[in-house]
């Protein structure tokens, strides 16, 4: 299958490209707003830069976007309008109104879509979620999650894209890093965030403004379970890392997908009730064909994008699916009214 990649920003050159590669899909060419960035990472990868984005389209079969968030809806809807299959990195769009017309393309074009959560390639993620689907806890209590980061702890630092509202939308790190949390509540847990209360705020204000939340403080309903979510993107004082913790009536999981490590550096722990945790080893099968070894990211994409793939041979939607990448919008979306009003909001 003939992949074109669209956007030529480190992420796509670090994660995308040799994914596709190692997934064994033909690298049909590079398009950029930037021709140089695009002919940059073309020569790299020994492949052609597009200076327009219609050319790409006529001379490939699918489209990985790894751009902006901004340009999501725009990029997303012409490839699947142009008959093309389309692999979108997370968030989906900047809202639930963007991420539905996504989502209405592809089912009105007949097309496979992707939604690329980083975490659904995990190891121990995907071995927690063997555990729950076999019920090894019992019916879900309670949900406990966070992901926090640094990365713009700086109050010196500049204002990136991302704490731009315009560019990143409204939710800054509820959106950038909730979708990885909310994403994989949902895969892990097998439940839906059904009603938010959100405390949103923006901490470190720069000379250049940052329009988006910094942090927020989640309270949420997954049917009768409750779950609580802290998400922040200026936590300074360690290394950014995630973890989901699920309490149950037979026991409970607590999961450290893998960050910025090997693929394989993912932490799992099982307890039963009452007892202590107890560290899970992966389960060696989901590995198919992967060395642990691999860089984080890189581990992670190979399977998303060999999923991809196989879904778009046979004409068949993956995991995660465009509606997966909606189902989180939709969730991201009720945190920032919530937010805003300070009330429940239902997801």
């Amino acid at each position: 299958m003939r992949i074109g990649i669209v956007g030529a920003g480190w992420w796509a050159g670090f994660a995308h490209l040799p994914a596709f590669q190692d997934a064994g899909a033909e690298i049909e060419g590079i398009y950029s707003r930037t021709l140089a960035n695009s002919q940059k990472l073309a020569t790299l990868f020994r492949t052609r830069a597009y200076e327009r984005y219609e050319d790409l389209l006529s001379a490939c079969d699918a489209v990985a976007i790894s751009t902006t968030d901004d340009t999501h809806a725009t990029l997303g809807i012409q490839a699947l309008q142009a008959g093309k299959h389309l692999f979108m990195d997370k968030p989906l769009a900047r809202s639930t109104a963007e991420g539905q017309a996504i989502v209405d393309a592809a089912r009105t074009h007949g097309r496979v879509g992707l939604t690329a959560f980083t975490s659904r390639g995990d190891l121990a993620a995907e071995t927690a979620q063997r555990r729950m689907q076999s019920n090894k806890i019992g019916e879900v209590l309670y949900v406990r999650g966070f992901f926090h980061g640094g990365f713009m702890g700086d109050p010196e630092g500049p204002t990136t894209w991302r704490a731009r509202a315009e560019i990143g939308g409204a939710g800054g790190a509820v959106a950038d890093l909730g979708a990885h949390l909310f994403d994989l509540t949902r895969m892990v847990s097998g439940l839906e965030l059904t009603r938010i209360l959100a405390l949103s705020s923006i901490h470190l204000q720069r000379p250049d403004p940052v329009t988006n939340y910094d942090e927020g403080a989640i309270l949420a309903r997954l049917g009768s379970a409750s779950g609580a979510f802290s998400l922040s993107r200026v936590h300074i004082g360690g290394t950014q890392h995630m973890e989901l913790e699920i309490q149950g009536t037979r026991g409970a999981l607590k999961l450290r997908p893998a960050i910025w490590a090997t693929g394989g550096s993912g932490q799992l722990w099982l307890a039963k009730r009452p007892g202590d945790y107890q560290e899970v080893p992966p389960d060696p099968d989901l590995l198919r064909g992967r060395n642990p070894g691999w860089s984080w990211g890189h581990f992670q994409f190979v399977e998303l994008a060999r999923r991809f793939l196989e879904a778009a041979t046979r004409n068949q939607q993956p995991t995660p699916s465009l509606e997966d990448g909606l189902a989180t919008q939709k969730v991201i979306d009720a945190a920032v009214r919530s937010s805003k009003h300070s009330t429940w909001e239902v997801v």
